[in-house]
């Protein structure tokens, strides 16, 4: 799932876009949303799913009275009587182009209407050409679903066979894109694509053009309509402080209600004090604080010098994907005119310097790191969490260590880490019993973690040798420093 590093990317790459054509044509980049109802999920019978809502707000059609022809495909999935089927049928005017991102959803404003999107599983974002773009939705095909029926509802479109690269595993004759809404531009287009479905769109329509006080922390846009679909607590990069104070407002709930949940759970909670972070981060997070994922929450709060610890070290963990070397690392620009390029480059720094323990076979410890965890005990499978340790240890003089990473498996989050102590009998729901597995390296070309590693681009992976403990460097043109604004 695309959490905080990911959507960070995302970002990046639209400002980067944006003050690229500010910069080529002398005026800020002004754009109009287009939806595809065609591609959107319709859920099961035994599991509902939407992929489309709306807020109309105070918007009147009136304001857009020029219509345009509906797609056949189109129209059955959004009907006359739809909400947001004005969306469809009017000829949407442009407008500047406006992002930001809040936890795990991203807003990017077009005119009258902004668009935010929730990634899910396999979500992602892709900036193609204006041309690159009228090509691909020119015409819908039946979807891959093995189901006739469905597959002629769940369509997508054809990506041409000029798409592959020569080097790429497969050079598929039926290579497909779900390409779910996009933000066009006058000379390149913003697509939400997502190959099983599952990411969530909600766009929001004003009577008034979006502006770009409505994307700043705090503006009553972004207190009020903004991010209404999403159940995030404030994000811990654009609303630092803010985030800390809801941390401190769930400490004093926990041990109001003496709560039990474990502490990785918390995090992953869509409300918690996790904003932005899902099982990578929260599991890198922990191993980076030396806690044990499966710590009742009460026990964290409890202890001053843990939870002030953690409350520190969040802040820090989390700026490290707006760092502009991350982005050079991990999101740089490959040397291609093709969109759906893999970056192999960025997809190795990324796996060998960006994920610590979560789904890692083995980490690179520091000295300090490895050090506390030996103060505390936690290497010893004699001792148990959370009582002070009488052990003996030797702090190493080494600059790092190398140590295995443990996999316990639990039904909704699976916990990743390097502790050998015993967790205390009064924990409940711990997990005891570590299982094998196929860490992060050996998974081939399945899509795994980070900005590159998405189901489109990975059609044109190659054979190649992944090297987990090295990072490799690419000369490429990125963004330095804070997201710039545009002018005024």
């Amino acid at each position: 799932m695309p959490e905080t590093q990911v959507l960070q990317a995302f970002l990046r790459r639209i400002m980067k876009l944006l003050w690229d054509e500010y910069r080529r044509n002398g005026y800020w980049p002004e754009g109009f949303l287009r939806i595809f109802p065609r591609t959107w999920a319709e859920g099961t019978a035994a599991k509902a799913h939407s992929t489309f809502s709306v807020d109309t707000g105070d918007y009147s059609p009136a304001l857009e009275p020029e219509t345009v022809p509906v797609d056949q495909h189109d129209e059955k999935k959004l009907p006359t009587q739809a909400p947001g089927r004005y969306l469809l049928t009017q000829k949407l005017h442009a407008g500047p182009v406006h992002a930001a991102v809040r936890g795990k959803s991203l807003a990017i404003s077009a005119g009258h209407h902004t668009l935010v999107c929730h990634f899910a599983l396999e979500g992602e974002l892709l900036i193609v050409s204006r041309e690159e773009f009228e090509e691909l939705v020119e015409e819908s095909v039946p979807g891959n679903n093995k189901n006739a029926g469905k597959a002629s509802r769940l369509r997508s479109f054809k990506v041409s066979p000029d798409y592959i690269d020569s080097g790429a595993r497969a050079r598929r004759a039926d290579f497909k894109i779900n390409i779910l809404a996009a933000i066009v531009l006058e000379e390149h287009a913003i697509i939400i694509t997502d190959f099983n479905r599952l990411s969530e769109i909600h766009v929001l329509s004003s009577a008034r053009v979006f502006a770009e006080k409505d994307f700043e922390p705090g503006s009553e846009m972004w207190n009020t309509r903004l991010w209404s679909c999403s159940r995030s607590g404030p994000d811990w990069i654009v609303e630092t402080d803010a985030a800390l104070a809801y941390l401190d407002s769930w400490r004093c709930k926990v041990l109001r209600e003496n709560t039990l949940t474990p502490i990785l759970d918390v995090l992953l909670e869509p409300d918690g004090p996790g904003a932005g972070i899902g099982q990578h981060l929260a599991n890198d997070l922990l191993f980076e604080a030396a806690l044990h994922p499966d710590m009742p929450s009460v026990c964290l709060c409890r202890d001053d010098a843990l939870y002030s610890e953690l409350r520190a070290l969040i802040p820090r963990f989390m700026a490290k994907f707006i760092d502009p070397l991350y982005f050079q690392r991990c999101d740089s620009i490959p040397n291609t005119k093709n969109p759906f390029s893999f970056n192999s480059i960025a997809d190795n720094n990324f796996r060998a310097t960006y994920v610590r323990v979560y789904r890692k076979n083995e980490v690179r410890v520091s000295a300090d790191l490895y050090n506390l965890y030996q103060s505390r005990g936690l290497l010893d499978p004699s001792h148990v969490v959370g009582t002070p340790y009488t052990g003996t240890w030797t702090p190493t003089e080494l600059q790092y260590k190398i140590l295995a990473v443990q996999f316990f498996k639990n039904s909704e989050n699976n916990r990743y880490h390097i502790i050998r102590a015993q967790p205390p009998p009064t924990w409940p729901n711990v997990h005891v019993k570590a299982s094998p597995f196929e860490g992060i390296s050996h998974v081939g070309f399945a899509t795994t973690l980070g900005p590159a590693s998405f189901f489109e681009p990975m059609q044109n992976n190659g054979d190649r040798q992944v090297t987990p403990n090295k990072c490799l460097f690419v000369r490429c043109l990125f963004i330095v420093g804070p997201v710039p604004h545009p002018p005024q």
